[in-house]
């Protein structure tokens, strides 16, 4: 956890938007999320549920001729986004330019899609950038009562749920927005007017449904659901935008691909794959008649709630999906003959015969391959979106953007810089010079070639040197893992050895034109250094003079390996996300709060599903308390010269009953 203000006293600006590559924040997500994994792998906590699982029924909700209801995911990160999108969610009505000049009132139902607090769930992140965004972002005489379900996805997953537990499994007294949370376990069905069916499924960390989970959805899907109704299932993740199939074994389909195949069995119509986790919109859709099924529908990603940007162009999402309905052979028992598999192909395959075309990308991908360029210089922005006079306007402002922001990994780049350095450097002095190496001070004597050869011959003679530089490639190809292990070593390697490149180009050009060697032997030692305090004086000068030339020679290869590291990062992260990879690891520092959004959905009185995406381009940077003393809502509205978020709809679409 961060230092954190909390209450009025810190308007959405000053909650600044999680920095990913903050060592302490890096840290922390992965022994939460080992912690959790651990836990789950020796007793999962969706086993613990017990008592009857019964569906909700939400056709209560309908308010004149047609049932609204919302779907945000992927929120609680950065207030400024957090807050617009909240803002926006509870208003009473949405009123949008355009040629239609549509008027969509506020859903009665709220269905979050999960990852509501980052970086990891806990009791503080939840009321830090969860809570108190939408508390304050009511609007006057809020007397709507809501209805809230939810989801959890894998941050809210690293305290092992017990955050999302408190606010969404029943109806607790200080529940989120005081609104009715009628689910009883941390997955739900609700039953939706005129046939229509919501399913909201948890993965916990472990990518599939667990077998209570599995076994009650199933009783349920074979006791209430009848042929020909339309079911909507809402996914912690997007699971088809990895290969077809999702890696389960011949032989044993995954849980949620049975209960899939299960709902096309009894004759019901999967008509809408809806997840958030992807911090963007998407929409794919597949046309009826292909495949086989009597029924179009659509797979959507929509993750638009508050978290950093993720891009539209990359590989994994534009890639071609398809889906099957298949019997495996491979299978020992009835139950697991059946299974759906919907994911990425690289060609068309005979196997899969639906196909899903893009329908909708917010962005747009010619607008998100623009933004991948400002990643050059993504490590060193400001944390909380301040100028930089501001900043060093105040130091204690710019502590905290240090201490709590990206700068912090250039730095760490810097140290490894200087420990590579310091490590391998050892040999280059007289003790080694019938092996080859020369002292710094000689290094006038080589060309920058030889230096090189010696430098790498120089590994071989120190382990901590070599596990120095180790530690550089293991981290540039982790990084570079996220589009597989090919990419991860084809794009990892060859960044690694640029980062030692310069580690020793610096240490090179520091020995060779910094003269530290002279600053280090300017005062010779006195023959009787304890004769008087002249000499005394003098043998301290010889002795610590050699000290500081190290520590000021180490100083300024930590700024200068901080500043090359950091841009060399930077520039990687730039071309790899112009180049469609690392969706996430190359985005994630860039923070970009703008494209923000939601789903609202309309169930007309002939059971058709409609659907409008609404998002905006920008979020307001700086925000003042209402001047309206009278209504105190929302809290905080634009500040003088902050242009209002335009919200507009970027995607409209209809799934006919």
């Amino acid at each position: 956890m961060g230092d954190y203000n909390y209450g009025l006293g810190a308007p959405p600006h000053r909650r600044w938007p999680v920095a990913w590559y903050n060592p302490a924040v890096l840290l922390r997500s992965a022994r939460e999320m080992v912690s959790t994994a651990d836990q789950n792998r020796n007793l999962d906590r969706r086993e613990l549920y017990s008592g009857d699982f019964a569906a909700f029924d939400a056709t209560g909700l309908t308010k004149g001729d047609a049932f609204w209801w919302d779907f945000v995911s992927d929120t609680g990160d950065g207030g400024n986004a957090t807050y617009t999108v909240a803002r926006a969610v509870l208003a009473p009505e949405l009123s949008l330019p355009g040629a239609d000049a549509l008027r969509l009132p506020a859903g009665g139902l709220l269905v979050l899609g999960g990852d509501l607090a980052y970086p990891g769930a806990s009791t503080e992140e939840y009321q830090y950038r969860f809570n108190e965004m939408w508390e304050a972002a009511r609007p006057a005489q809020d007397e709507a009562q809501r209805t809230v379900l939810a989801i959890p996805q894998n941050h809210d997953w690293f305290d092992n749920i017990s955050s999302f537990q408190r606010h969404f499994v029943d109806d607790h007294d200080d529940r989120f927005l005081n609104a009715h949370t009628p689910q009883s376990r941390s997955y739900f069905v609700a039953r939706l007017p005129h046939g229509w069916w919501l399913f909201g499924l948890d993965f916990a960390l472990l990518g599939d449904l667990d077998r209570e989970q599995f076994e009650v959805l199933r009783d349920l899907v074979r006791t209430q659901v009848q042929a020909g109704q339309n079911v909507i299932l809402v996914y912690p993740e997007p699971y088809w935008t990895r290969p077809l199939g999702d890696a389960a074994r011949p032989g044993y389909a995954k849980r949620y691909q049975r209960l899939e195949a299960l709902l096309l069995a009894q004759g019901a119509r999967v008509r809408l794959r809806l997840a958030g986790d992807l911090h963007h919109y998407v929409r794919e859709t597949a046309a009826q008649g292909e495949g086989g099924l009597d029924f179009d529908d659509a797979l959507i990603t929509c993750g638009s709630g508050g978290a950093f940007l993720h891009p539209t162009h990359t590989r994994k999402t534009s890639q071609a999906k398809r889906m099957c309905l298949e019997v495996d052979e491979q299978a020992m028992t009835d139950d697991l003959r059946q299974r759906v598999r919907v994911g990425t192909v690289d060609k068309p395959d005979a196997a899969a015969p639906r196909g899903y075309q893009a329908q909708c990308r917010y962005p747009d991908p010619a607008q998100s391959r623009y933004l991948s360029w400002r990643n050059w210089r993504a490590l060193f922005q400001s944390a909380g979106g301040l100028h930089w006079s501001e900043l060093l306007e105040s130091p204690a402002a710019l502590w905290q953007n240090i201490v709590q922001g990206n700068m912090l990994f250039p730095l760490l780049l810097g140290v490894l810089y200087w420990a590579a350095v310091y490590c391998n450097a050892f040999v280059f002095s007289h003790s080694f010079h019938a092996d080859g190496f020369l002292p710094p001070a000689e290094f006038a004597r080589l060309d920058y070639g030889s230096f090189l050869a010696l430098w790498v011959k120089a590994l071989f003679f120190s382990p901590l040197a070599f596990a120095v530089h180790a530690v550089l490639l293991v981290l540039c190809c982790a990084i570079a893992r996220e589009d597989g292990p090919r990419v991860g070593v084809l794009t990892g390697v060859p960044h690694a050895l640029l980062h030692m490149f310069w580690a020793a180009s610096l240490y090179w050009l520091l020995s060779r034109y910094g003269q530290f060697h002279l600053l280090a032997g300017s005062v010779a030692a006195p023959r009787y250094p304890w004769a008087d305090a002249a000499s005394m004086g003098t043998a301290l000068c010889h002795y610590l003079l050699p000290v500081m030339a190290g520590l000021l020679k180490g100083a300024i290869l930590i700024v200068l390996g901080a500043a090359i590291g950091g841009l060399t990062f930077g520039c990687y992260f730039a071309l790899m996300a112009r180049c469609g990879y690392l969706g996430n690891n190359a985005f994630s520092p860039l923070a970009w709060q703008g494209y923000k959004g939601f789903l609202r959905f309309c169930i007309d009185a002939q059971g058709n599903l409609h659907g409008y995406m609404l998002g905006t381009d920008r979020v307001p940077q700086r925000w003042q308390a209402n001047p309206d003393t009278t209504a105190k809502r929302p809290i905080w509205i634009e500040a003088a010269g902050q242009r209002a978020p335009e919200w507009r709809v970027r995607d409209q679409f209809t799934l006919p009953r």
